[in-house]
């Protein structure tokens, strides 16, 4: 994925003579917590709220008899549109900001911020963040859930082969997303006790009738389980987005979306 796959554009710019206090008020009307500021037209530098509260409040200044280039931060740190987002996330993380004007043949073209690179990369919040624990959200569990779920039609249908494949997409997604999700003990429960499962499953031979190809009661009851602790999860994980959401605070979504890829599982509970 690259840089320019996730900036934010077009991009506010002020002058580096223009007062602080028309900055100020220019932010707050479009709702933004940085304006880049340029030279000549070109990119000089950049202000963000943080810029003008301890800079100017702070320093008992007159917002109107302040210019932009008196508290911009310079020289500014760019990154090109073309560069890999891992690339972005390790200069924001080496350089300690927030935003990373995106320049192509010296003219500006977007912004990337940690937001940005979160939202589609939520594993490089461990660069900004090192005490985070990266959790896979709701939505991602539903997905997996309810595909999961479709395991249960397939034996009350007593199609053993449509079962046994499904259980093998889960269990393959299931695993990549323990890999990715390193901190996620939840996810790592789940996947534990479908990865035995499936295994047992596998293990046995491919006979002509249920019996032979050992789907017991006892698998069936399993599967229950693995269903109700996939739920439980799913469940809070997505109430605990939502409440997130509301109260303006960032969560991360299915890591696999915005991303270019197809998602390999349905998401209906019975076969399409």
């Amino acid at each position: 994925m690259k840089v320019r796959d996730i900036m934010s554009s077009p991009i506010i710019t002020e002058d580096e003579d223009t007062a602080v206090i028309k900055i100020a008020k220019d932010m707050e009307d479009l709702g933004i917590g940085s304006v880049v500021i340029t030279s000549e037209g070109k990119p000089a530098g950049i202000i963000t709220e943080r810029d003008i509260a301890l800079k100017v409040l702070l320093k008992n200044k007159m917002g109107s008899e302040v210019k932009a280039k008196e508290v911009m931060s310079s020289p500014l740190v760019t990154i090109e549109p073309e560069a890999p987002v891992d690339e972005a996330c390790e200069l924001a993380s080496k350089k300690r900001i927030k935003r990373l004007p995106v320049v192509k043949n010296g003219v500006l073209v977007g912004i990337v911020s940690v937001r940005n690179i979160l939202t589609m990369q939520p594993e490089c919040i461990k660069s900004f963040y090192p005490e985070v624990r990266v959790l896979a959200s709701g939505w991602t569990l539903d997905r997996l859930e309810r595909s999961l779920s479709g395991c249960e039609v397939f034996l009350a249908e007593k199609d053993v082969e449509s079962y046994k494949e499904r259980l093998k997409e889960v269990f393959d997604e299931l695993s990549e997303l323990v890999s990715y999700y390193l901190d996620d003990k939840e996810l790592k429960a789940i996947f534990n006790s479908l990865e035995k499962l499936y295994h047992d499953v596998e293990g046995k031979g491919k006979g002509k009738d249920e019996k032979e190809q050992g789907i017991s009661e006892e698998q069936r009851k399993r599967l229950e389980n693995i269903m109700r602790k996939f739920r439980h999860t799913t469940y809070w994980r997505k109430q605990q987005s939502m409440s997130s959401f509301s109260a303006g605070i960032f969560w991360f979504r299915d890591y696999r979306r915005g991303m270019g890829k197809e998602l390999r599982l349905p998401f209906k509970r019975t076969r399409p």
